[in-house]
Parts: structure tokens; sequence; C-alpha cells
């Protein structure tokens, strides 16, 4: 049998466990780091004729991958010789995109060499001249030729063969213009482009290059050759909070909120979650824990993982999350920064790096009628009295009266029905028609929160009046 004291020390070690835990979680936890460059995979196709576009050399398989149909000679069989070195000893190049949408770096043909996304020479048209975003960072400070701008998803800007000093133009508009899957809207619907995944074409005097086989024939050239250039690791887009509109707070507390992102290219097997009342992750009130999961989009507060504590009303709160690859690497920390009044707290703190919880619980309006058979024609009463609103918080509920609510009765279904009066906790309501109608009721507390409800009501005719008249 376990006594008391057992039970006590059991309690006192448990808390001692939980409490080393969030120590750790929380004076270890790295700081918040800014978005990772996006390095570029895969390869393009240039033509019939000049064929294969190495964006990274891990990729290459014309350079040093020599082990292969393209490098041997004497086909068909016996083969010359094979041949295999390193991957980046011979052909070293890559293409990346920083955190700015600039991108730098060399991609490789086998028979133009090198081709180069960033330079002294100046583009034809100029530095970032097609493009609302990029001028500010893509210009000849630094000799950024090519950008992305992820809020139209397109690629601006120019690249240039180092041999020959042929350009190559990302947004043409002789073709479908070079483009990035993101968050958001398809770059290529009915396809199946994949967040990170590239699409569209750029132009030159020696031919189109196609980013993606997708964009090729409507897709009917990639059981030949089946090519796309991506960003390969991992990356988070969008970010925002709280996600909690008014049908949330009425249906269950207004103490809520969902954090949600969008992954914008690579592999996710896993996330983590900060949330904090300052802008640090030393002292979070929430932090969720390394969760598995591949296609998780959201992290939900309140919940059950013992390391978060409850939200507070009338509360700003910062958020973070990083992600995990196929390797069990993680990404950076990536800050929620893009509160505006278009989110559910309408940024109600004015401030981007934070959302607001509500001031307090919502109303929860609530109806009798009488008589309960209702009859066309005849007037009913409607009350309203029984409902009720939350000043403070939560579990603090008063009665609606006086100026702490008011109200809206509509009636659906029935154009004829007359409603006496409107705006009141009761009121008397003339139906019209013999139908199943909907009576609906929105309550607004004092600072404008509301919510509402509805009752199906059967409408029926009166029976008719029997009258016993003597025979003659």
């Amino acid at each position: 049998m376990i006594n008391k004291h057992q039970t006590s020390k059991r309690k006192e070690t448990a808390i001692f466990m939980v409490g080393v835990l969030l120590f750790f979680l929380f004076v270890f936890m790295p700081a918040p780091a800014k978005a990772a460059t996006s390095t570029l995979r895969g390869w393009a196709w240039w033509g019939d004729t000049l064929q294969k576009v190495y964006f990274n050399c891990l990729d290459d398989v014309m350079g040093d991958h020599l082990d292969v149909d393209y490098n041997l000679y004497s086909l068909p069989v016996p083969r010359g010789f094979h041949f295999y070195s390193s991957p980046c000893q011979y052909t070293n190049h890559k293409v990346e995109i920083n955190s700015q949408g600039n991108f730098s770096g060399k991609a490789w043909n086998p028979t133009k060499g090198f081709i180069s996304f960033s330079g002294t020479t100046t583009p034809p048209d100029g530095y970032g001249s097609t493009s609302s975003n990029c001028p500010a960072t893509c210009n000849s400070s630094n000799q950024c030729w090519a950008c992305y701008d992820d809020t139209d998803q397109n690629v601006y800007g120019w690249a240039r063969v180092d041999d020959d000093g042929t350009w190559l133009k990302l947004n043409s508009a002789l073709t479908p213009p070079v483009k990035i899957q993101s968050c958001g809207s398809s770059v290529w619907p009915g396809y199946g482009v994949q967040p990170g995944d590239f699409v569209g074409y750029a132009t030159s005097s020696l031919g189109n290059l196609s980013f993606n086989c997708k964009s090729e024939l409507g897709g009917e050239m990639c059981a030949t050759r089946d090519y796309k250039v991506v960003i390969s690791n991992l990356t988070v887009g969008s970010l925002s909070a709280p996600n909690w509109p008014y049908s949330e707070a009425c249906n269950s507390t207004a103490l809520g909120a969902t954090l949600r992102w969008c992954k914008k290219s690579g592999t996710q097997t896993a996330y983590e979650v900060i949330v904090s009342s300052t802008n640090s992750t030393t002292t979070p009130i929430c932090y969720s824990g390394k969760k598995y999961s591949a296609n998780a989009t959201q992290y939900n507060l309140p919940n059950l993982d013992f390391t978060c504590s409850s939200l507070n009303y009338d509360s700003a709160y910062y958020w973070w999350v990083r992600l995990y690859d196929e390797y069990n690497q993680p990404t950076d920390w990536y800050q929620y920064n893009t509160n505006s009044v278009s989110d559910t707290d309408n940024n109600r703190d004015g401030l981007n790096l934070t959302f607001q919880t509500y001031k307090h619980e919502f109303p929860s309006p609530y109806f009798t009628w009488s008589p309960y058979e209702v009859l066309v024609g005849t007037s009913t009463l409607f009350s309203a009295t029984s409902s009720q609103y939350s000043p403070h918080g939560l579990n603090d509920y008063v009665a609606c009266s006086g100026a702490n609510c008011t109200y809206l009765w509509t009636v659906s279904n029935d154009p004829g029905s007359t409603i006496t009066p409107d705006d009141e906790a009761t009121t008397s309501i003339v139906f019209s028609l013999a139908a199943s109608t909907t009576v609906n009721l929105v309550v607004t507390d004092s600072i404008g929160y509301y919510c509402s409800t509805s009752t199906i009501i059967r409408i029926n005719y009166g029976l008719p009046i029997w009258r016993e008249i003597k025979a003659r």
C-alpha cells in the first residue's frame, strides 16, 4: 500500500523534474535568427541544342559526374572509358536567393559554361526596373541582376553567360515569365507545382530556357525529360495570428489563438513554436516542444501541452516557429511580423510583431418565446432577458441589462413578418407565412463584441372555429 508520504514525495519529484525541463527549455532555447539563404537545386532545359543548365554542382551529370552516357565516347557499347570525380571538384558552382530575394552565384551549361546571376556589368534595361519591390535591394550597389518578389511570386531581371555575354531575361513578355510557387495562389494552376518549384521561361538570343518540364508543352515533356529548378532547403513563408474570429470566441472562448505558417520550400518533418509576452524567447509563456508532423501548418492555443500557460485577456504576444527537414536539421527561427488591420485582432496594439487577445469573453445570447405553439397572424412574445455577457473574464458572466447590451432581432424566410420593436430584449413578432421560419438574435455588449443565435420555428395556421348550429 502506498502511504500519503510516498504520494507526496512522488508529486514533489514530478514537480522538480518539470521544473528542470522548463529551465533547460527556456534558458538554453536558441535565439531567433534571420531567415536562411535559399539554395537552388535541379536543372533547366535550354532547347535541344544547349540542353541542360545545372543550378548546383551537386546535380551536374555532365561535369564532375562523368560516368554517364553524356560523357562517354564510342557509343554504343563498348564504351571508351568510365570516369568519376567528386561533385563540385571541377565545376564548383551554385545559385542562391538571400532573405531579401536577391539572386547570386552561377549556373553551368556544358556548352556555354558558367551563367552568372549577379555581376558588375549593367543589364540591358538597368537594375531592378521591372518590380515594385526589388529595386530597393537589387541594384548596382550590390551588383544584383535578378530578384524574387514574393508578393507576386515573379522573378525579375537577368542572367548572363560569362563566356560570350549572352543575356537571359527572366521576366520576358514573350513567354510565360519565371515564377516560384510559394504561399498563396498557384503559379501554374492544375499541374501540381509544389512550394519552392520554379516554372516559366527565360528568353535569350540562343533560345528559351525552361525552368520546369511542366511549363513545356503543358507538361507533356516531363515523361521524356523530367526536370525542374527548385529551392531545396526548407524555408517558411508568411506567419499569421491570432486567426481567432468572433465565431471561435462565441463558440468556445475569447482566450484563444491559432498560429499559422506556410512552408515556402523544402520538406517539413517536424516543428517547434514559441509564444512570449516579451520580444524574447528566453522566457516564453508557451513552448510546443518538437512535434513530428509533415503537414502541420498551425498551432492552437489553448492546448494540453504542459509547457504552455493560458493566455491573458487584452494582452499582446510575440511568436516564432521553426521547422525540421528530412535530415532532421532545423531552420532558423522565423518571427511573426505581419500583424495588420486585416487580422482578426485588427492590429489593436498597432505593432507588427504582436497579436492582441480580446478584452473579455463574448456575449452569450439566448431567447425564449410564448406561446410555444406559434400561429400565423398572431403575436408571439420573444424574450432575451436570460442573455449574458462577460465584462471581465471567463466565468464572470452577468445578465445583459440596461446599457450593457444591445439587441437585433430578424426573421428569415418571411418578409411579411413584423417585429415590434427589433432592438429590445423583449419583442413581439407576427408571422405572415405558415412555414419553418428562422428567428435570429444578435447581442452586442458595451464595447462592441457580439454573438448571435438562431432557432427554427414552425409557424402553423390556427384551427378553424366550429360552431354548432341548431337544425331548423
